[in-house]
């Protein structure tokens, strides 16, 4: 379960005029307690303790495989989100529960491992560098002049020292230019380890040294970015956990506020006193049973996803999930309950 005290930061991120100060005592404790507003809910279905989905993207590129999406694929996976009532949000925003989301939206975001270069190609057009608008990027930046209504970002979980085709997008003279051009766009980067190591082979040191290596790479590039998560490279978790999320390597540091699983399955609430942001479930891209299109239409079956009440500030419940809430919460927001 995620500690209290980030918990409480996280709320206050969404709502930031609650404040983060710790009850040091049982008169504030008391006074902190007594601030709970329990309201009549304003948005009939909203559900904010239901599923929301983290989408797991690979190669972008020709044919369809069990790694790779066509960018047609990909526009049409976009397009059955918006279609159904999705709305983009970040992931690091969906870890920490800062979810400004229209009301009668679910909330979803995008990553992709690997840093390949179906994910961010430049071209030349008369002499200059433009988006490729067949690559995951291009087909977004469309997407999104298409739909104003629908702000599409993404996590980029990048490589700086794996081979050439995996490297930073695979264009090494255009490496700075893209980070900065993602970053200047909307876009966040994230780790994937060093060169793609799995984290469960390693010792403990040497856990520290590569994903304080990737941060040491990166930052040669954009040295005031700070790099807040970590995809998993093929999803295998560290011998210590605790490495995963905070370590150093020869002066460098590293402090990730999200790690991300490799696997098929839909994320329970930011909300729920269950989750946590250093575990997150993933969706894999793909038209099988395991995919965002069959992961849709099973929340939309069972009205199991996440429905936005429309307000930062609130968070809305159905009556008979209250015990799933993360009771933290109650201390920074207004819940309001679905009868």
């Amino acid at each position: 379960m995620i500690g209290a005290a980030l918990m409480v930061a996280s709320c206050t991120t969404k709502n930031e005029q609650k404040s983060t100060t710790k009850a040091s005592d049982s008169s504030e404790v008391k006074k902190a307690d007594s601030a709970i507003n329990i309201v009549p809910a304003k948005v009939a279905n909203a559900n904010e303790l239901g599923k929301v989905m983290v989408l797991e993207y690979h190669l972008i590129g020709y044919p369809e495989d069990r790694w790779r999406r066509t960018p047609e694929n990909f526009e049409k996976d976009l397009q059955m989100l918006y279609d159904n009532g999705y709305y983009p949000v970040s992931v690091l925003d969906l870890a920490s529960g800062n979810l400004n989301v229209p009301a009668g939206k679910t909330p979803f975001a995008i990553t992709f491992d690997d840093s390949s270069a179906g994910q961010f190609r430049f071209i030349d057009e008369n002499g200059q560098p433009v988006v490729d608008p067949k690559c995951a990027v291009g087909i977004m930046e469309a997407f999104k002049k298409k739909h104003v209504d629908f702000p599409l970002t993404a996590t980029f979980y990048v490589l700086p020292a794996i081979k050439p085709s995996l490297r930073l997008f695979a264009q090494p003279e255009y490496k700075k230019q893209k980070l900065e051009w993602l970053i200047k766009h909307g876009y966040e980067i994230g780790s994937h380890s060093w060169y793609h190591a799995p984290l469960s082979k390693l010792s403990d040191a040497d856990v520290q040294k590569h994903l304080s290596m990737f941060v040491k790479e990166i930052k040669a590039f954009i040295p005031d970015y700070e790099v807040q998560s970590l995809a998993l490279p093929l999803g295998e978790r560290a011998k210590n956990k605790t490495y995963e999320s905070k370590g150093s390597f020869e002066g460098t540091n590293y402090d990730h506020k999200v790690v991300l699983l490799v696997g098929s399955s839909s994320s329970v609430s930011p909300y729920d006193k269950t989750f946590s942001s250093l575990a997150m479930q993933r969706v894999q891209a793909g038209d099988e049973f395991w995919g965002p299109g069959a992961m849709v239409k099973s929340q939309l079956k069972n009205n199991s996803r996440f429905i936005s009440d429309g307000d930062p500030a609130t968070i809305t419940i159905p009556e008979s999930q209250q015990d799933k809430l993360n009771s933290e919460l109650k201390k920074n927001y207004k819940i309001a309950i679905v009868k």
